[in-house]
């Protein structure tokens, strides 16, 4: 583990340049809030989400007249990745934007959004979030004290090195690469012979810098929001995940506000999903475009050589999630 001391040293740099005040969302002449909740999120403040975010505070502050006013912090502000999934069940976070790999560690059920390579695009992965699959995930999470309001993306997931172009999965045979904590992450690139190692966003940045890792697996946006690419030059377009994320209410403080409040915020997450996934996949685009631009070396891969080399993720993780769901998502991507 990195010490928190040395991250925190390494001043402007990295993801510690982006831990600032947090947004407070509220609406022109609105009265004083009769609610003050928290909301955090898995990035930086240079991360297109917390715009989003800022927008989702201002909806639900327009819908309640002011009496919800909702706080937008970022990673590291109310804990590490992990400990936000904790401070949800506790109640002592009120709202969370969060990524499935740190999802899976709560709900393992929820892992088979991530197995690799499922979904050939984003429509085939939003066609199963936005239906009954998606519906039976969401219900599972208030047996542990949260709420599910919907469904955004933080963007494919690809492989950013120094140097190491991997057309096929020859090239990640022993790379220490950074992954999220949910177990079929590492699953995943342990198949492909590589070293997963699971760090906090907020010190990856660090970690690539003194060479504790070789690669990290994160979308591009991430990369471009904790300033990852002032190390890293290459990055393979692996898209090994769709990278689903979910907006989560912590039960316990949800169910104390008033039952017009918990109705505005359902219905304005309804227009979050929609912002979310359009701001991402616009975001994606304008990174990539941005990385070229600097020089850094954007590399398509063998999608059939990756498959095939991490088939045997699948059946490892069937019973986990559970034959029902497993089956049923494999059916409606046409996975064979």
């Amino acid at each position: 583990m990195i010490e928190r001391r040395k991250f925190l040293q390494i001043g402007a740099t990295g993801a510690a340049a982006s831990i600032t005040m947090p947004f407070v969302g509220r609406t022109g002449w609105a009265k004083t809030p009769t609610h003050t909740l928290k909301l955090t999120f898995a990035d930086t403040q240079a991360h297109p989400l917390y715009d989003v975010l800022k927008r989702f505070a201002g909806d639900v502050s327009k819908r309640t007249d002011g009496e919800i006013e909702i706080q937008v912090f970022s990673i590291g502000q109310l804990g590490s990745g992990t400990n936000i999934m904790t401070g949800l069940q506790t109640g002592i976070i009120d709202f969370c934007a969060h990524t499935s790999g740190f999802i899976d560690t709560v709900f393992p059920k929820f892992q088979v959004v991530d197995l690799p390579f499922l979904f050939p695009n984003s429509a085939s992965a939003e066609r199963v979030l936005d239906g009954p699959i998606g519906t039976k995930l969401l219900d599972m999470m208030p047996s542990k004290g949260i709420y599910g309001l919907g469904y955004g993306h933080w963007a494919w997931r690809v492989i950013s090195t120094r140097d190491k172009k991997a057309a096929t999965p020859d090239g990640i045979k022993g790379l220490k690469i950074r992954v999220q904590p949910g177990a079929i992450f590492a699953g995943t690139f342990k198949a492909l012979g590589a070293s997963p190692v699971a760090i906090d966003l907020t010190e990856v940045y660090l970690a690539l810098s003194q060479h504790v890792i070789d690669a990290v697996e994160t979308p591009m946006i991430s990369v471009a929001a904790t300033k990852q690419d002032e190390i890293v030059n290459t990055v393979n377009l692996t898209n090994q995940v769709y990278n689903a994320g979910v907006m989560m209410a912590s039960k316990a403080k949800f169910d104390t506000l008033p039952a017009s409040a918990q109705k505005a915020i359902r219905e304005a997450s309804v227009g979050l999903t929609k912002d979310w996934r359009t701001t991402i996949a616009a975001k994606s685009d304008e990174i990539a475009g941005k990385f070229k631009a600097k020089g850094m070396t954007l590399v398509d891969i063998d999608q059939a050589a990756y498959r095939k080399a991490t088939e045997s993720v699948y059946p490892q993780f069937k019973d986990i999630i559970g034959a029902d769901i497993y089956d049923a998502v494999l059916k409606e991507v046409g996975h064979g």
